[in-house]
């Protein structure tokens, strides 16, 4: 938005550079996101996380910093304390707008300014306006579009424009009145902006792990091997994060190959996974068997433990958080051994699990990663690798690998390297930006230290 701005605000003669300045930057996150779509990853669209706006207050609330998705994590002021702000500061803001290209210039930086907070105020509606919502959401759904799925960050945009503005234009307000109403208007709006005034009032704070998650990483680290993480969850409520909801933590916190969910459960009826691992909807699949089977007097046998094994998992760590009752089932499954317990989670190893990579047959091969996208393994070709399946995977130099049923990687050829190629253009189209970023810098450096020579000859 502001490099649209910028690139339009420009001259002819320098449109050029400054579309090159505003392409070159996104290309670090719109290719990734672009190979993540083309390799499988799906994408919720914009209609959960729209902005909120129901009703008048709702509406007038949005100038003021209203409108996030989760009213319930809506920081600062709220209610009709929050329209009653967000119509001041529209009002103050729009006053001294108004002023400043008058006296500036329509193609002035100040007239940028506001015309990119403008873009900003109506991208973070969009998402909720009639007849914008729906055009909103196609676009919130394609490889490009996707970042824009929570329409109230565009706030940001319309804020460090209109909290400057706001003052000013009350400051003009007031100087152009007798009466003590500008004075009493300012009192109001910063009376009504005082839970405003804490931030994200401490909602983020700083969370010590248990001692028992980090004996589990260490016993998983000693034997490193694919692991299902439970509670199956992308979001679930953790303890020791005070019982909030968070982004499951176990994933990132062991390292190495990890299987849990991606599912935002927007909608039960329709199981959707936001990353690039099919295995997961085939887990999907073994945990609903689970938790059927761990409910009393149900007289099913989820046989889960055998199932793991037959998709190459050697470990499943189960986390008592969430719903974590409902996986009891485990406890008495003979395909798992119970490794370590400790407060608050447990660790089982799957008694078959042959190694990283099976043959065709049937023995162990070995997968030994060189580089986060480059692996070697011993595998021929039949060989199904125990990490998840995408397109993109080359074995030596032109041989594609294949996906099996229930999402690993197949082996087609007899090289022994493997290494996802996209990862080379994502990797020369990053060098290639620092490159420009680099050369900007020091080129803008020596205009920059004249700019300082100059003022303080002025001081």
């Amino acid at each position: 938005v502001v490099g649209g701005v910028g690139y339009l605000m420009n001259g002819r003669r320098r449109r050029s550079l400054t579309a090159v300045t505003v392409v070159a930057p996104h290309i670090v996150w719109v290719l990734p996101t672009v190979v993540l779509l083309w390799a499988g990853a799906g994408v919720s669209g914009a209609s959960p996380f729209s902005t909120s706006a129901g009703g008048l207050r709702g509406w007038l609330a949005l100038p003021g910093g209203g409108g996030f998705w989760r009213l319930d994590l809506q920081a600062g002021s709220s209610g009709w304390l929050l329209a009653f702000l967000g119509t001041c500061v529209a009002v103050t803001s729009f006053v001294a707008t108004r002023r400043l290209i008058d006296e500036n210039g329509f193609r002035s930086w100040q007239g940028a300014a506001a015309i990119t907070a403008l873009l900003g105020l109506v991208m973070a509606v969009a998402s909720a306006a009639p007849g914008l919502r729906d055009v909103y959401e196609l676009l919130a759904q394609t490889a490009i579009g996707a970042p824009l799925r929570e329409s109230s960050r565009f706030l940001a945009l319309w804020l460090v424009w209109a909290a400057p503005t706001a003052a000013i234009g009350a400051k003009s307000l007031a100087d152009r009145s007798s009466s003590a109403l500008p004075a009493v208007l300012l009192a109001l709006i910063v009376l009504t902006s005082v839970p405003s005034w804490w931030g994200i009032d401490g909602t983020l704070e700083p969370v010590q792990y248990p001692r028992s998650w980090s004996d589990v990483r260490s016993r998983i680290a000693e034997a490193p091997g694919t692991v299902v993480a439970l509670p199956w969850s992308e979001y679930p409520t953790i303890s020791f994060a005070n019982g909030r909801q968070v982004l499951n933590p176990l994933a990132q916190y062991l390292g190495g190959d990890v299987i849990t969910s991606y599912d935002p459960r927007l909608d039960p009826a329709v199981r959707s996974q936001e990353q690039v691992d099919p295995r997961a909807v085939a887990v999907d699949d073994l945990v609903e068997s689970l938790r059927t089977g761990s409910a009393p007097d149900s007289g099913v046998d989820p046989d889960f433990g055998s199932d793991l094994a037959k998709m190459g998992v050697r470990w499943v760590v189960l986390a008592h958080e969430e719903n974590w009752m409902t996986y009891r089932a485990i406890e008495s499954d003979p395909n798992l051994q119970l490794e370590f317990s400790g407060p608050g989670i447990d660790l089982y190893s799957v008694r078959d699990w042959i190694g990283p990579g099976v043959g065709p047959d049937g023995q162990s091969r070995t997968l030994e990663r060189i580089w986060p996208p480059v692996y070697r393994t011993s595998g021929e070709k039949g060989t199904v690798l125990n990490m998840a399946g995408a397109p993109g995977w080359v074995q030596g130099f032109v041989t594609p690998t294949d996906i099996s049923p229930d999402g690993r990687l197949v082996l087609q050829g007899n090289s022994s390297l493997l290494w996802f190629w996209p990862a080379g253009i994502l990797l020369v189209a990053d060098l290639a930006v620092l490159t420009v970023a680099v050369w900007s810098l020091r080129r803008r450096k020596v205009e920059f230290g004249t700019f300082l020579a100059l003022s303080g000859d002025r001081g």
